[in-house]
């Protein structure tokens, strides 16, 4: 009989052994279910979280193409109105120079009105211009009487047809220049043909010349350059815009000309200012009769410094040229260009 320790526990049976594998394999079963289940659910939730992601970029650059689309577009409008602003300013400082320039013309204007009716004035009390030379003669009697013809304000279009007529003639004259721009070639043919060539001004606007004694003198050297690359000459002769005896120039520097007369004289130039005008000051149209009537006023002075203009728009003072010339002919009257040397009709200051 065989011998069975009563502690140790009894072998199972082999049904025993097998329904307890069968156990085992179904729960391993049951844990590899789970397992897939849990595998399957974070698969599906990793492909949610996916799309969602993948959703929301494309949103995103939707959004992002959105908003520099419209921020390319305010850019757009930024910069026409920015361009509109731009045109707009010009347009309004275009419009304020051409009221000064306007303003400037109307001043001067007035200022040769008030100097003609002082030139009258002064004619009629008998009394000769101040820097006149030579004796006092009749206003009858011409023929002792030496006529200093000048154009201020060229070249212009016009400088050819005054050349032609002065040639035709056989007269000098002398031209107080400004910055003809295009035209600045005509310096040379004025030049060439004999006749005396004067600063006048480079910008001829008043409020810029006369805003100070440095304002006035780096004009003066700009329009000098000018004559000086154009002909190789430097003149000495000046004439102010506006005369010494201008007021208009009162409106920006309170006695610069008293100032001024002194000053350029002290540099070595001569300024000459006038004693008859023609009249043609007055006006772009003063008719050419007019003006020869105002040319035949002549003062008591032996010398007659005439003033006219040479501008595109003085077109009736080239018409009445030929008619003033021939009477001072016939008169006996002789003609000359303007030299340092030559008497200056100095005009009182009134500034």
């Amino acid at each position: 009989m065989e011998y069975r320790d009563p502690n140790r526990p009894a072998r199972p049976s082999p049904r025993a052994r097998q329904n307890q594998r069968i156990q085992q394999i179904r729960q391993l079963r049951t844990v590899l279910l789970i397992c897939a289940i849990i595998i399957a659910v974070l698969a599906v939730a990793l492909t949610v979280f996916a799309v969602r992601s993948h959703r929301m970029t494309e949103a995103d650059v939707v959004q992002e193409k959105a908003y520099a689309s419209l921020s390319a577009a305010f850019a757009s409008e930024q910069e026409e109105r920015s361009q509109e602003g731009s045109s707009y300013q010009a347009q309004l400082d275009e419009q304020s120079k051409a009221h000064a320039s306007e303003k400037d013309a109307l001043e001067a204007t007035i200022s040769d009105l008030n100097r003609q009716l002082s030139l009258k004035q002064a004619a009629a009390t008998s009394s000769p211009s101040s820097g006149s030379s030579g004796s006092s003669g009749s206003s009858s009697d011409l023929s002792q009487k030496t006529i200093y013809l000048t154009f201020d304000d060229g070249p212009s279009p016009r400088t050819p047809e005054i050349l032609k007529i002065l040639d035709q003639y056989g007269v000098k004259a002398t031209f107080f220049v400004i910055n003809g721009g295009k035209y600045n070639h005509y310096m040379k043919d004025i030049v060439n043909a004999g006749h005396a060539i004067a600063l006048h001004s480079y910008t001829h606007s008043y409020s810029t010349i006369y805003a100070s004694e440095s304002a006035y003198f780096s004009d003066l050297q700009k329009i000098s350059d000018v004559v000086y690359e154009q002909t190789g000459v430097r003149t000495k002769l000046i004439r102010f815009p506006g005369g010494s005896s201008n007021t208009v120039s009162r409106k920006y520097s309170s006695g610069i000309m008293s100032r001024l007369t002194k000053q350029v004289e002290s540099k070595g130039y001569v300024y000459f200012d006038w004693n008859l005008s023609s009249g043609d000051a007055d006006g772009n149209r003063v008719p050419a009769q007019t003006l020869i009537n105002n040319c035949r006023k002549v003062p008591r002075s032996n010398s007659v410094i005439v003033l006219m203009h040479d501008a595109s728009v003085k077109k009736t003072t080239v018409e009445a040229l030929p008619a003033i010339i021939e009477y001072y002919k016939k008169a006996g009257c002789k003609f000359a260009k303007l030299t340092e040397s030559s008497p200056t009709a100095h005009q009182r200051v009134l500034n």
